[in-house]
């Protein structure tokens, strides 16, 4: 007990934050090589590379990548209990020494064991009732210093054996053994566990105000961001208003740790309670969207995708942006419809891919980002579900998630000028229609829909802003508006007493306004780029003879 006193009062933790630093620069330093191995190595094999051999290497090669991520978790966990500890350490340190020194203010001896006595009572007379009544009152002060200091003492014991028990669970031996493949779900565990053991909770994210995360954010160290990004990734990845990179990274993450965990069948950790085929969807979910991430690694700058939300949960929701919108002069935001779940997540990564391309070519040189929003539950053009499709019900569901996602976009931006015109197809335009007549509005510079069978109003006017930005195309066989517009879900707004803009499209269907070489692909190029598109006529307003919702919505 003498030495555990002594060494407390004099203790330096140099040491400790200098083993705490080394251990956090080794995490960025492997997170900048997850990236490098990312966008250099398998991400240019993944789009160049196939067969057999191909997926041989690829395996051992994501296998080396994965591991890189586990040590940039690990040693970033390590980092963070030596620095909790270090706090609860000198937190106890600092108590001590101001309990010895009040202890000695009030003439007592604290010796070199922490023992307390009272030199000043030594020769009092215990028959003088006066002497009784003082030595009684040192007695009460004497037991609370000695109290104050034991305190003191145990708090310190316990942050080193707190420490002790945290830095247990980040032993390495996930590393050691070749023959484990499920490290990098086992880390996030391993995190779990460790702060749970230092008593750290998770970061204190303002809720549902994307303006006061970035500003929440910005006030952040750079070590305090690293920190949060690496051993809270879903929760970083999740928040409107951080920066895309920063979600990203973190969402990256979440994706690699989710997918390992499943893959290696120990779900039942992550997901308790979900059936065979909850957790089959789940997985199906995350292999698709994780594939369509490797394929892009190796993209061109511009056309590097970053994912800005999932959840693999039922038809799954993804959320992925075709270059970085936070520096982007010009910021595309595409809703999508009915039956769209995360198989389809690939062609509408084909569709913003085109869209970009198109608003660059009539961008007079100005960035362009695009963004593929399936943040809500899309409906499943079921006739035995008509309230899913027929109602306007996840319109209304998904609308203040849009419109809080558009604001973090806002929010997160370099502060240079920038212009965001949000998209809405098929279905997608109710949702678009919902957010921007709902709440404080949508926020957007410009507003497009195609193939729309409503926007929940009957006015462009209601969607609270000039209608002169509001932009509406459709294809003259196209049978959504032609069977579903004008009953449920709005006024169709391809019709004169809606307003706003009609746009010349020349393509067919209901899924051919992303055409290459058509007017269609143009005219909403242009839209997204700031620029006049070619306008037509709004069309009378008579309703459609014998309307009917139809399949494919």
């Amino acid at each position: 007990m003498a030495s555990d006193f002594s060494r407390l009062m004099k203790q330096d933790f140099s040491d400790l934050e200098a083993a705490a630093k080394a251990w956090r620069d080794l995490s960025t330093t492997m997170d900048t090589l997850t990236d490098r191995h990312r966008r250099q190595v398998t991400g240019p094999l993944h789009a160049s590379w196939k067969g057999d051999d191909a997926d041989a290497a690829l395996f051992y090669l994501e296998d080396v990548e994965s591991r890189i991520g586990v040590v940039e978790t690990e040693a970033m966990a390590v980092a963070e209990v030596l620095d909790t500890t270090k706090s609860w350490m000198e937190a106890a340190q600092t108590a001590l020494r101001n309990a010895v020194r009040r202890a000695e203010e009030d003439h007592f001896e604290v010796d070199g064991d922490g023992t307390v006595t009272d030199p000043t009572t030594a020769g009092l007379p215990h028959q003088d009732p006066d002497a009784r009544q003082i030595i009684a009152d040192r007695d009460t002060l004497l037991g609370r210093h000695r109290a104050d200091i034991d305190t003191a003492r145990a708090d310190a014991r316990k942050a080193s054996d707190d420490g002790a028990k945290a830095l247990s669970e980040l032993n390495g031996d996930i590393l050691t053994d070749p023959t484990s493949h499920d490290a990098a779900a086992e880390s996030a565990q391993d995190v779990k566990n460790a702060m749970k053991a230092i008593g750290v909770q998770g970061p204190q994210i303002p809720e549902d105000d994307p303006k006061a995360a970035a500003e929440w954010w910005k006030a952040l160290s750079p070590e305090e961001r690293q920190t949060y990004t690496t051993l809270y990734p879903k929760e970083i990845g999740a928040t409107d208003g951080l920066p895309s990179d920063v979600r990203d990274d973190a969402n990256r993450t979440a994706l690699t740790q989710e997918l390992n965990l499943i893959q290696e069948g120990n779900w039942d950790e992550g997901f308790p309670g979900d059936t065979d085929e909850t957790v089959n969807r789940r997985l199906n979910n995350l292999e698709v969207l994780n594939d369509q991430l490797e394929q892009a690694d190796g993209a061109p700058k511009g056309k590097e995708l970053y994912l800005l939300g999932y959840d693999s949960k039922d038809d799954g929701r993804a959320i992925v942006a075709m270059g970085n919108p936070d520096t982007a002069a010009h910021t595309g935001i595409l809703v999508p419809g009915t039956n769209t779940n995360m198989d389809a997540v690939p062609g509408q990564i084909t569709r913003i891919g085109k869209l970009q391309s198109s608003a660059e070519q009539q961008s007079d040189g100005e960035s362009v980002a695009m963004i593929t929003w399936l943040g809500y539950d899309a409906p499943e053009a079921s006739m035995t579900d008509f309230d899913s499709v027929g109602g306007t019900g996840r319109a209304e569901d998904g609308a203040p998630d849009l419109r809080q996602f558009v604001a973090g976009t806002h929010a997160a931006h370099d502060g240079s000028p920038s212009h965001t015109t949000v998209i809405g197809h098929s279905y997608g335009s109710t949702v678009v229609g919902a957010a921007a007549s709902g709440g404080p509005g949508l926020g957007a510079d410009d507003v497009m829909v195609v193939g729309s069978p409503g926007m929940t109003v009957d006015h462009a006017s209601d969607l609270q802003m000039d209608p002169e930005h509001v932009w509406i195309g459709g294809a003259k066989d196209d049978a959504v508006i032609n069977h579903a517009s004008d009953l449920t879900l709005g006024r169709d707004p391809m019709l004169a007493d809606f307003g706003g803009n009609n746009f010349e499209v020349d393509t067919h269907g209901h899924s051919g306004y992303w055409d290459d070489g058509s007017d269609s692909l143009a005219n909403q190029g242009a839209v997204i780029a700031g620029k006049q598109p070619t306008e037509v006529p709004k069309e009378g307003s008579d309703v459609p003879p014998e309307a009917q919702i139809v399949p494919g919505l």
